[in-house]
């Protein structure tokens, strides 16, 4: 599970991994579940959430994301 903080305008990526093949399918990106989002705290600027994905999915905070 990645924990990360966000704030206003800030935003999270999810894709496929580099090692999945260009050509699979959205049901075999899921076959292991689901992606969890879940918040663990919310203030006036931020939320600390975490979320949770198969492991065909990488998830990168936008500002660090590679191209």
């Amino acid at each position: 599970m990645l924990i990360v903080s966000r704030r206003d305008a800030e935003s999270i990526l999810i894709r496929p991994a580099d090692n999945v093949d260009p050509n699979t399918t959205l049901a075999d990106l899921f076959r292991d579940g689901p992606i969890e989002i879940i918040v663990f705290s919310a203030g006036q600027r931020s939320v600390k959430m975490g979320v949770q994905a198969p492991q065909q999915l990488s998830i990168w905070r936008k500002d660090v994301a590679v191209a």
